[in-house]
């Protein structure tokens, strides 16, 4: 059973249980009896019968059946016993059990993930109790269309809300300064943390009223090193960078180089996507937006970076299959936002062909200098002519850190607006200023006009039943209080940027550490509730015991997984193939092992047996990170042709013999 797939899909759908908020949708379903509400996303359709009511996905592919049923002893016994009432038939197998931590009225609850061979359909349930009753939430549809639509599941995970369920709202609520004694407390918890979560070095700045008023630095630049992490330090901040290129594309509306609303056909006219008429409706706006459908390929320039361009980039969206119905649900896409930066670098007079260095010029004469970002650029060779900059950390099997080189993170460059950006701690805290003062850098200089700065942060789709995505921000809410904020991952490093704009309160937390979102993400939820005298000790404590369990078990290397191949069998796997999208593949034996090489990436593979037929190999597995877990098939045709099955469901890749 494929189960490190299963437990990705854990975390899509309903991992947002773990914090159950109210919902914001304007479609809701009540229960009759006054037990529970939920959110409908859009073009979904609620089904009610005596017992229980179904969401159903726009296809019907999809369902979640919501109950609430008497204890019936254990919750997995009223577990079975719901799947009984849904799904007459229902036999699946427990793969594993989740106890994630819960809040009141909730006192325990119950996630049971399910056996699933990629061939059926997938099945997981939710079971919280209060009291003498259990409020279950039943999973049942394919993989894929559970992909294309993870979104909105988690709206529906996310607002599901019991009745009675009390809600912290800190609106009007009195804010300390940011004193020697919050620093001291923050400090505590960020040198209490970081060896839990194994991060190497941390840096962090906290502005307050338009003005810088910490900035710390914490750990090494590489593991096992002894260069201390400094506030100058040169870290990526990923997709936290993703503003930065939406502000710039504000500039250019400022300018009347282009409007929001101008269709990126007239800019560029041989851009297009996979749908005729809609390359002709989307607008610059819709570039940026995570509203058109068009879904995350990130596998697609990571395995391809040395030979993609900026304006290949633009190319390659042509290709790219639509999950969803323009403006239905939540599609991230790095390749839409990269274009979205250098389509804005082609209206302010870049040309075709050099789209690249057009927007780094026009980033940096309409944003960075203006804001007072000197060191922020997307030019690794300035990083290293510079040559103040920490060590990558990528995540390995048992939860395990190691270094990474630095010429491993180049596979963003072709998307660089969406996130290949270098910064400093202290550039990104005169970034927080200006976004705080609506446009107006630390200095005074206005950078960018309030009015269309503001548009980068008005909702464009919804993510989770309290929050939705703008132009390069998430906009939703802590603890009732507007926040705007966008986290971001390279290959090793993770940065985490958010503000409150009515509270004129805004943090940054950069790491050496791949995937550390736990961790950054907890740093700044502790500064704030510091600063509202908000602590709940107990509540974080267990949310991050959670977390910690969670990334040690999707860690785990399988059980199943072998030491060495068979190579008489692996033999007739060896050749060059290619698939369109990822381009050529490599395979290869060297003093008996098995390697991949994929161009930018090339890793030794080992073979993981089937659980139910250790006899029979399920899947081969790379091993060198930062790309560890990938999950190969060799499948052979009747023909005796080999071809390679690469990833699954919808972000599946079929890779045939070059001839």
């Amino acid at each position: 059973m494929r189960k490190m797939l299963v437990r990705g899909v854990v975390l899509i759908v309903l991992l947002a249980l773990v914090v159950n908020v109210a919902a914001a949708q304007d479609e809701q379903y009540e229960d009759p009896q006054g037990r529970y509400s939920v959110p409908i996303p859009t073009n979904w359709v609620v089904e009610e019968t005596e017992d229980y009511a179904v969401l159903l996905s726009p296809e019907g592919t999809i369902k979640l059946y919501l109950l609430v049923l008497p204890a019936a002893g254990s919750a997995e016994e009223t577990i079975d016993e719901a799947w009984s009432l849904v799904v007459p038939d229902f036999a699946g197998e427990i793969d594993s059990t989740l106890e994630p931590p819960s809040q009141p009225p909730v006192e325990s609850t119950l996630v049971i993930n399910y056996e699933f061979d990629n061939t059926g359909p997938f099945y997981q349930a939710v079971a919280q109790t209060v009291g003498e009753e259990v409020y279950l939430i039943l999973v049942e549809g394919e993989l894929t269309d559970i992909q294309r639509r993870a979104a909105q599941i988690g709206i529906i995970s996310s607002g599901y809300t019991i009745t009675g369920t009390p809600k912290t709202d800190l609106t009007g609520a009195e804010m300390r300064p940011v004193d020697t004694e919050i620093i001291a407390a923050l400090e505590s918890y960020v040198n209490e943390l970081m060896p839990q979560f194994k991060v190497p070095g941390a840096v962090i700045a906290i502005v307050q009223d338009g003005q810088i008023v910490y900035t710390g630095a914490f750990g090494v630049r590489e593991q096992g090193g002894d260069e201390p992490m400094t506030v100058e330090t040169h870290m990526m901040i990923g997709s936290s960078g993703k503003s930065l290129t939406t502000t710039m594309m504000a500039s250019l509306v400022d300018d009347g180089l282009m409007t929001w609303d101008t269709p990126v056909v007239e800019i560029v006219p041989d851009f297009r996507i996979a749908d005729p008429e809609l390359t002709q409706q989307i607008t610059v706006k819709n570039l940026v937006c995570a509203c058109t459908g068009v879904p995350r390929r990130d596998l697609e320039f990571a395995l391809r970076a040395d030979e993609l361009t900026a304006e290949a980039v633009i190319e390659s969206l042509a290709t790219f299959e639509l999950f969803t119905d323009f403006g239905e649900a939540f599609q991230y896409s790095n390749q839409m936002v990269a274009a979205g930066g250098y389509v804005a670098a082609a209206a302010g007079g870049g040309e075709w062909g050099n789209l690249f260095d057009s927007y780094a010029a026009q980033l940096r004469d309409r944003v960075l200098d203006p804001v007072g970002m000197p060191h922020t650029t997307i030019y690794f060779s300035d990083v290293l002519a510079r040559g103040n900059y920490a060590i990558p950390h990528t995540l390995g099997f048992d939860y395990s850190y190691s270094p990474l080189a630095l010429d491993a993170e180049m596979v963003l460059i072709p998307i660089a607006p969406a996130g290949a950006h270098w910064s400093t701690i202290t550039d990104m805290a005169n970034y927080v200023i200006m976004q705080l003062n609506n446009g107006v850098a630390a200095d005074g200089t206005r950078v960018v006009s309030e009015a269309n700065l503001l548009v980068t942060r008005e909702p464009q789709i919804a993510v989770s039943a309290n929050s939705s995505y703008g132009l390069g921000w998430f906009v939703g809410q802590y603890k009732g209080l507007p926040m705007i904020e966008h986290a971001g991952n390279t290959l090793g490093f993770t940065s985490d940027v958010a503000f409150l704009p009515d509270a004129g309160l805004g943090m940054v937390v950069l790491t050496n550490a791949q995937v550390s979102n736990s961790f950054n993400s907890a740093v700044r939820s502790r500064l704030f509730d510091l600063v509202f005298d908000d602590v709940d000790a107990e509540a974080d404590a267990q949310a991050l015991a959670f977390a910690l369990e969670q990334m040690a078990e999707l860690t785990k290397a399988p059980e199943t997984l072998q030491d060495s191949v068979d190579v008489d069998v692996v033999q007739a796997y060896t050749g060059t193939f290619t698939n369109e999208a990822l381009g050529e593949a490599i395979i290869e034996l060297v003093d008996g092992e098995l390697y991949l090489d994929a161009g930018s990436y090339r890793s030794e593979l080992l073979p993981v047996l089937d659980e139910d037929d250790p006899e029979t190999v399920d899947f081969y597995m790379t091993l060198t990170p930062p790309l560890a877990g990938l999950q190969l098939r060799f499948v052979e045709a009747e023909t005796g042709e080999i071809s390679i099955v690469f990833g699954s469901g919808v972000t599946e890749y079929t890779f045939t013999p070059v001839e």
